[in-house]
């Protein structure tokens, strides 16, 4: 190995040799001039802003948490508290976000909020907490996201073959066979939507309109159920002696539930990546997070109190796929349309979190914080070819080895040490930035207030419900700061990632970003 120095376009894990194209070298050289410089255009309003969050919060998590979650609130009335808790916490940690979307106007999330925060104050520690957001989210986060989406929708896809007669009364749905045919379905589904994200980026845009319509008919189509039941006079599981049920959950328990209702809620920080594009961001960014989050805690609700009209408390406990059991008691021969529209709207969830994992791992390769091949695109498609190949690939393991349920704990442990930390800069910098303008400030005790749920939602569950995802992800982390120490901090680089790097280009068609001096640039002050 040579020790050699880098920077962020040439960092210890990469090759940097380019197979295609020199247009990084002329880019750089053209950075400063006006003419070639992109901008963005401010083209969402408030509307568009709404519609952006509700659009990614709302997805696969109000069709698979529900049941685990009143499973481990064991109440019918705590668990429709979480519910309100978890909505609450998201619009306290998004609020946050977008007083530190303002103090640093950088892409790339909570990478860019934790150099802008801890880079300075040290020189092994300060980088560190940005270099362990992209090898955990990279690696892990992203990934383990994919994994439990398409288990979802291999667990949804098979109702309708399940509800055949050649199937009824057979226990298919509990043999050997039934969950292969799950996974199978699981890997064909990260497979295809990197596929559709590889080949054009407007056609994951126009997939994405076609699952949206399928989401949102789901979801109109249980709350229709729920006041069908009402009418009748059928209230299942809201009846009072069974609502107000005390049950019998531990504090690991209510911690770890908190999970399985966070995991619904993921995305409410998504709009603070589309700043550059919102119109008015410093009136728009605001009320548009507190709408949608809103909008969406409401229809949370709704949903919840529409499946419990229809089952009992221990009914839903006992569910797989809740919405289609809420199918089947009430829509008869026509109960085939839940398990479609929710397979629908699984897959589009999907297609938006690769959408995502690509620009995460573009940022992470460009700032030397991962291998610099995974911040490459397509030499025709522009697409993130090989960050979004990295994605699939590493969902694989996930899906054969876990479960749905187990690896939303390891999502919801990891992802809110994440969130956490991030919530913390905005504390930190109201000291250390004391200074610089901030057009939207929240009170103080806002960021405070989540910060310490976030410790809580990581500690407790290892205190009073520790689980091997737990140890897994703190071992993990272990061996990123050994990597951290060897290839980023030592600038230690391996003689055969060149080599390599060249092998996955010539495989991929991939080449350095052309765009990557102007999205280094400082953000337009006359935006």
């Amino acid at each position: 190995m040579d020790n050699k120095g880098f920077n962020a376009h040439q960092n210890p894990l990469a090759g940097v040799s380019n197979v295609f194209t020199n247009a990084s070298n002329t880019d750089s050289k053209d950075a400063g001039r006006e003419s070639q410089t992109v901008h963005m255009k401010r083209q969402i309003g408030l509307l568009g802003g709404v519609a952006l969050i509700v659009g990614t919060m709302i997805g696969s998590g109000i069709f698979i948490s529900p049941q685990r979650l009143l499973e481990r609130t064991d109440s019918v009335a705590a668990s429709l508290v979480v519910w309100v808790a978890c909505g609450i916490l998201a619009l306290l940690s998004a609020l946050s976000y977008c007083e530190l979307g303002t103090v640093v106007p950088k892409s790339g999330g909570e990478h860019a909020y934790y150099m802008d925060t801890f880079s300075k104050m040290h020189p092994f520690f300060g980088p560190l907490p940005a270099f362990m957001f992209s090898w955990l989210t990279v690696l892990l986060l992203k990934p383990s996201s994919l994994a439990i989406i398409s288990l979802a929708f291999g667990q949804y896809s098979l109702y309708p073959l399940l509800s055949t007669s050649n199937f009824e009364g057979c226990n298919f749905d509990k043999s050997t066979e039934y969950d292969m045919a799950k996974k199978l379905l699981a890997v064909f589904l990260a497979f295809l939507i990197a596929a559709v994200n590889i080949f054009s980026a407007k056609l994951a845009t126009r997939v994405a309109i076609v699952f949206l319509v399928a989401k949102l008919s789901a979801m109109g189509l249980m709350i229709g159920i729920g006041i069908y039941n009402v009418s009748k006079g059928e209230w299942g599981a809201l009846d009072l002696n069974e609502t107000w049920d005390k049950g019998d959950a531990s504090v690991g328990d209510i911690a770890s539930s908190f999970y399985s209702g966070l995991w619904a809620y993921d995305g409410w920080n998504n709009l603070n990546f589309a700043m550059e594009e919102l119109s008015n961001p410093y009136r728009n960014l605001p009320l548009a997070i507190i709408i949608g989050i809103v909008l969406v805690m409401s229809l949370y609700l709704c949903i919840n109190l529409a499946y419990l009209t229809a089952l009992s408390k221990t009914a839903m406990i006992n569910s797989e796929a809740v919405a289609i059991t809420v199918g089947d008691q009430v829509l008869g021969q026509a109960k085939w349309i839940v398990p479609v529209m929710v397979t629908l709207s699984v897959a589009g969830t999907g297609n938006g979190s690769m959408f995502s994992a690509g620009r995460i791992s573009y940022v992470s390769g460009r700032e030397g914080h991962m291998v610099d091949v995974m911040s490459y695109v397509h030499a025709i498609r522009l697409t993130p070819v090989v960050a979004i190949l990295v994605n699939a690939l590493l969902s694989i393991p996930m899906i054969f080895a876990s479960e749905i349920n187990d690896l939303i704990d390891l999502f919801g442990f990891v992802s809110w040490a994440i969130y956490g930390l991030a919530l913390a800069c905005v504390v930190i910098l109201r000291f250390s930035k004391p200074n610089v303008d901030r057009p939207f400030r929240v009170p103080i005790i806002i960021p405070i207030i989540a910060v310490l749920t976030s410790i809580c939602l990581v500690i407790i569950p290892i205190v009073y419900d520790p689980k091997y995802e737990y140890l897994y992800c703190l071992a993990f982390g272990t061996v990123g700061v050994v990597v951290y120490y060897v290839f980023v901090f030592k600038q230690i680089r391996p003689r055969f990632m060149d080599g390599l790097t060249k092998i996955i280009q010539k495989a991929t068609l991939a080449a350095p970003s052309p765009y990557r001096a102007e999205e280094e640039e400082a953000p337009n002050k006359n935006d």
